[in-house]
């Protein structure tokens, strides 16, 4: 499988930024896509609640994210509070 979420995806990305897991965020709109994927490489994730976001996804799911911002824009003040 190519792209999210697959696992070589995510350790492309981490490969390309030269991270380590636990040291990366995800910050992504699709809980299955980006939020899963992305856990299940070790990363933190934070889920933005624009785009392919739908509210009743967090209802009916398992995964819970780090964190949940309304907009990107809040995200520097969210990980500023979330060390």
């Amino acid at each position: 499988m190519l792209g999210k979420p697959s696992p070589a995806y995510f350790r492309a990305a981490l490969d390309a930024l030269d991270s380590d897991p636990e040291l990366t965020w995800m910050v992504g709109d699709d809980i299955e896509g980006d939020v899963v994927g992305a856990q299940a490489m070790g990363m933190r994730t934070v889920l933005v609640r624009t785009g392919k976001f739908r509210p009743d996804e967090l209802e009916h799911t398992r995964v819970v994210p780090d964190g949940i911002v309304s907009s990107i824009a809040h995200l520097p003040d969210w990980l500023e509070a979330n060390p």
